[in-house]
């Protein structure tokens, strides 16, 4: 069994690591943000969590959606 050479990969699966690090980033603090917020406006925590919850998925679908699949299409 010869050894699989994958250095040809490197740059093209570093390059899709880096987007899905800035995606999970850019969902992470889009919750964050929109809690504290919420918390300085007196949204009661259950609330504040749900709408948190909600800003989250769709700053997740925006983000995969217009950033990390043409990332990967233009990789290829």
């Amino acid at each position: 069994m010869g050894i699989i050479d994958f250095s040809p990969l490197k740059g093209t699966l570093d390059q899709i690591a880096l987007q899905l690090v800035t995606l999970m980033a850019i969902c992470g603090l889009a919750y964050i943000i929109a809690f504290i917020l919420l918390r300085v406006i007196k949204v009661p925590s259950q609330l504040a969590h749900y709408i948190s919850t909600a800003v989250l998925l769709a700053a997740f679908y925006y983000s995969f959606v217009n950033g990390y699949i043409p990332g990967i299409q233009s990789a290829q």
